[in-house]
Formats: C-alpha cells, sequence, structure tokens
C-alpha cells in the first residue's frame, strides 16, 4: 500500500497537482459492501466533485460541556483543508489561536486547549466529509448488517470503517468509525468514531489497556448541499445510541470552491512546533 506521503512526493515528482490525488481503492468486505457505499457516495453528491474542490473550509462551533470554570466552553474555529495535499490551517478567534499543517510539521500560537494541535488538524474535517472519505487508501469495509437505532422506524444499515495504518494527522490505525445508513435514502444518518491517537490518550488518562478513546455516537440532525455535495452540518454526541446529550455541533458557511492558501501554512515566529508522532500505529 502507497502511504499518503508517498502519493504525495509522487504527484510533486510528476506534477499531478493539476488534478485531483487518486487514492487506492477501499477494501470491501464484499460486493454488497461496495453496492452500498456507492450509493451513500450518490446520495451525498458523488466522489467525483468532492475530489474536484480546491479545498474545503467551514466553521466549525462546538459547546464543550466538560470545561471547566475557568475557561471558555464555546469551540469556535474556522478550517479549510486542502483536497490534494491534506495540508491546513485553523483559525480560532475566541481564543487568539492558530493551528498550521505544511506536509510535514504541525504548529500552534497561543494554543490553551489540553487536545494535542495534530489531533485537531483532521478532526472535524472528518466529521464533515465522512461519507467520501470511505475511499481513502488504506480504508476498510466490514459486511453490511443491521441495527436498531432508537427513534428510527426501520433498522438502519450497519458498516465498519477500519485502517490498514494510521488514517490521517492526529490518528492511529486503531481510529475506527461505524456508519449507520438510512436504508431508503442511502445518506449517512449517525455513526460511532473511536480515537486512538496516543498522544490524545495520554491527555485524557486513559486507563492502561484501553487503546482507544470512545466509541462515541453520533446522530446527523441536519444537512446542507453545497454546489452539489450534501454534508452533515449538525449532530450532537452522546455515550450511547439513545442516551444522554454529551455535545452539540454546527458547521457553518461550507465552501467548497476557494483555492487553498498555501502562505497561511507558513510556519511563524512565534509558533510552537507539535515534538511528537503525528500518527500512531
Amino acid at each position: 500500500m502507497i502511504s499518503q506521503n508517498k502519493r504525495i512526493l509522487i504527484a510533486l515528482v510528476f506534477g499531478f497537482f493539476s488534478s485531483p490525488l487518486v487514492y487506492a481503492a477501499p477494501q470491501y468486505a464484499n460486493d454488497e459492501t461496495r453496492e452500498l457505499i456507492e450509493a451513500m457516495l450518490e446520495a451525498h453528491g458523488g466522489l467525483e466533485r468532492w475530489e474536484a474542490a480546491p479545498s474545503i473550509r467551514f466553521d466549525n462551533i462546538m459547546y464543550n460541556t466538560y470545561a471547566q470554570k475557568e475557561n471558555f466552553a464555546w469551540w469556535v474555529v474556522h478550517e479549510v483543508i486542502d483536497q490534494k495535499t491534506r495540508q491546513a490551517w485553523q483559525d480560532w478567534p475566541m481564543d487568539d489561536a492558530r493551528i498550521g499543517y505544511d506536509g510535514e510539521k504541525v504548529w500552534s500560537t497561543n494554543w490553551s486547549k489540553g487536545n494535542p494541535p495534530p489531533h485537531m488538524v483532521h478532526f472535524f474535517y472528518y466529521f464533515l466529509n465522512l461519507p467520501w472519505l470511505t475511499q481513502d487508501d488504506g480504508v476498510l469495509l466490514s459486511e453490511a448488517t443491521r441495527f436498531a437505532w432508537p427513534g428510527f422506524d426501520e433498522e438502519l444499515i450497519r458498516i465498519e470503517m477500519r485502517y490498514e495504518e494510521a488514517a490521517a494527522i492526529g490518528k492511529s490505525n486503531k481510529d475506527f468509525y461505524i456508519l449507520y445508513l438510512d436504508p431508503n435514502s442511502k445518506r449517512l444518518v449517525g455513526y460511532q468514531y473511536a480515537n486512538g491517537y496516543q498522544p490524545l490518550l495520554e491527555v485524557m488518562n486513559m486507563p492502561e489497556g484501553k487503546d482507544v478513546f470512545g466509541p462515541l455516537w453520533r446522530l446527523i440532525t441536519r444537512f446542507e448541499e453545497v454546489d452539489g455535495l450534501l454534508f452533515p452540518t449538525a449532530w450532537r454526541t452522546m455515550p450511547g445510541p439513545d442516551e444522554r446529550i454529551v455535545g452539540n455541533h454546527v458547521i457553518l458557511n461550507v465552501d467548497v470552491s476557494t483555492p487553498f492558501e498555501y502562505e497561511n501554512v507558513e510556519q511563524p515566529a512565534d509558533a510552537i512546533v507539535f515534538d511528537g508522532p503525528l500518527m500512531t500505529n
């Protein structure tokens, strides 16, 4: 399997960046899984249109129910991710903080939250783009089963999404998602997610022997169509499929047409560069 860094190097050498990177096909458990995932992609606007976007940018708002009294509970961030290289930059206006990823290193300025900056680089990018990220290199998609999610009239289609190796910056090969598709529309309507990124686990003080944080459950409560692509733009996080809500999230101002500003990932003089593994296996 060709890693993402190797794909980027090959693209640079041969000048392939005039068009989106072509990823190796994911591994499907069987033909039914392939057909269901392809139907989900079409229900969300198709893969080709998504790959053709020069960047994905959005405003991300989250209320942190676990914030201490001395901390600001609202997480507000403007995120921009290059679709070809997955370089990224973030502006946190309420914290006067920034994060950047130039394809090799992650840096931050004035970062005060507990989560390691590499963990934040693609964290919410995955949640906004999860239907299409099933097509990334190294993705393993299980056979489909059915699950009776409380509140839905029909059983949902359930497919596990795992990885051969660390999927992206701030992730690990222990990360996984469990996708829940509407049986009629084939839209992604909910999912579970777990993260095994070691620097995050250390921050979370996970008990010995537990190698992932989660899984937590997400119910998508709003979709928004942008240039023919259907994005999940609001969801709530729960410890179980029908339990108390521990997080509310809203995505605003999704833009898939503006070119990426590469100057924004250049490391500022006052930046702190993350000293640790960017990905873990």
